[in-house]
């Protein structure tokens, strides 16, 4: 069952995530459980020290710039197994951590978190896809992101349709590879799970009323294709003094927002 995690493949995609396998590294400044993301009093504890080590103005902005980090580190990752290897990689929340190495003053390195996976699992498709899919989907957005993700939300507080959008700018590079490099059959299936996470998948399946991408995106030639705007501001401009280039505050007559 858990062959797929000794491969190069899933070696391959952890190392492009910074994925650490296995416990953090006994160098950190600061370790939370996943599952503690999921409590309010320590989620609290933890974004408002996250705020003040990024150098974040306030809350709303610290937790919008940790969800962006999380659908980096964590969601695209797995939908990746999922869509690119056939496999439904799944791990233990309470086993799994966010931490931030120790950075010395000569040393280059960011101040968001890293993820340390633990208790993983890999389950290859197996009978109708639909159905497989359908439950890896309900298990990675329903029962672990969703809850996360209204923690912070209600904490910061800020919008969850921010929070969403920022899990969505980091999977959607995954769902639009050069067409040229993709085989037929895989651009089938990479359309085919994007079509469905954006506006077929039911908002149950993401812990929610509504599928919560379906907002983000446009049909175009009759294929769901992400907006060339984002639909909500993520605050970024609040962290560097400059906008995203997709940022829907950015006047278009007035290009020179954008440093």
């Amino acid at each position: 069952m858990d062959h797929y995690l000794s491969t190069d493949l899933w070696r391959q995609t952890v190392e492009e995530h910074s994925i650490r396998l296995g416990e953090p590294s006994e160098d950190n400044v600061r370790i939370i459980a996943l599952s503690q993301l999921h409590e309010e009093a320590a989620c609290r504890e933890y974004l408002s020290w996250l705020q003040e080590y990024i150098g974040a103005p306030d809350m709303r902005v610290a937790a919008s710039m940790l969800a962006k980090r999380i659908g980096y580190l964590w969601i695209a990752p797995l939908l990746t197994a999922m869509t690119v290897h056939h496999q439904h990689v799944s791990f233990r929340l309470d086993n799994s951590f966010l931490y931030h190495p120790t950075l010395t003053a000569n040393e280059g390195g960011t101040h968001f978190p890293f993820l340390a996976m633990n208790g993983l699992r890999a389950e290859a498709l197996t009978g109708d896809r639909e159905v497989w899919r359908e439950k890896v989907v309900k298990e990675m957005f329903a029962l672990h992101l969703a809850p996360l993700l209204k923690t912070l939300a209600a904490i910061a507080p800020l919008s969850m349709s921010i929070l969403w959008e920022n899990i969505m700018i980091r999977i959607v590079p995954l769902y639009t590879p050069e067409v040229d490099n993709a085989e037929q059959e895989s651009q089938h299936i990479i359309q085919a799970d994007f079509s469905y996470l954006t506006q077929g998948a039911p908002g149950h399946l993401f812990g929610v009323k509504r599928n919560p991408f379906t907002r983000f995106t446009k049909n175009k030639d009759s294929i769901p294709a992400v907006k060339s705007k984002r639909t909500t501001c993520c605050f970024y401009y609040q962290m560097s003094g400059e906008y995203c280039r997709k940022c829907p505050k950015i006047d278009n007559e007035n290009k020179s927002q954008l440093k």
